[in-house]
């Protein structure tokens, strides 16, 4: 069993990836501060007029052979071990656990723009975004978007939401 913050310094877990055992990983650390995972919370106004909050969970994930761990032992997985397991985990798409040495997030999706990766010679940067809502959508094509209608503009004067929408 992983413990974040003594041999990595956040978990991934996913039931369907190594039979739900969470898999550990280094956070970039390079700045002042010391590796973080950075939380936003966002509250998104919906059709009906109510809101609905998500949070958006970042973090650098750092990818070398022969890492330090927080407690001075060596790592024991490679950059390639490490790389194959993130990318299992972010295959996965939804229902991911972060679990980090404060706590863990769980029902955490990866979707949309999830990952931005910088491979070095020796290392790799993964810097990760994962969030609370898990609904993301292709961008619909302007001239498509442009054409539709939403409701019989002759004799409808209500409010126009997506719920009363359609495409011609």
């Amino acid at each position: 069993m992983v413990n974040p913050g003594v041999d990595c310094r956040i978990a991934l877990s996913h039931a369907d990836v190594q039979g739900g055992e969470p898999y550990g990983f280094l956070l970039d650390d390079s700045r002042d501060t010391g590796p973080a995972v950075s939380v936003q919370r966002e509250s998104i106004r919906q059709s009906d007029g109510s809101f609905m909050d998500s949070q958006k969970y970042f973090f650098t994930i750092l990818l070398a052979d022969d890492l330090p761990n927080p407690d001075g032992t060596t790592h024991t997985q490679t950059r390639v071990e490490m790389y194959s397991m993130l990318m299992r985990y972010l295959g996965q798409h939804s229902q991911i656990s972060l679990l980090t040495p404060t706590g863990t997030f769980s029902g955490l999706f990866a979707a949309g723009h999830y990952a931005t990766e910088v491979h070095y010679p020796d290392a790799a940067l993964v810097t990760i975004q994962m969030s609370s809502s898990g609904t993301a959508f292709e961008p619909v094509d302007v001239t498509r978007f442009v054409l539709s209608q939403w409701v019989d503009e002759e004799t409808y004067a209500g409010e126009m939401t997506w719920a009363n929408s359609y495409w011609r």
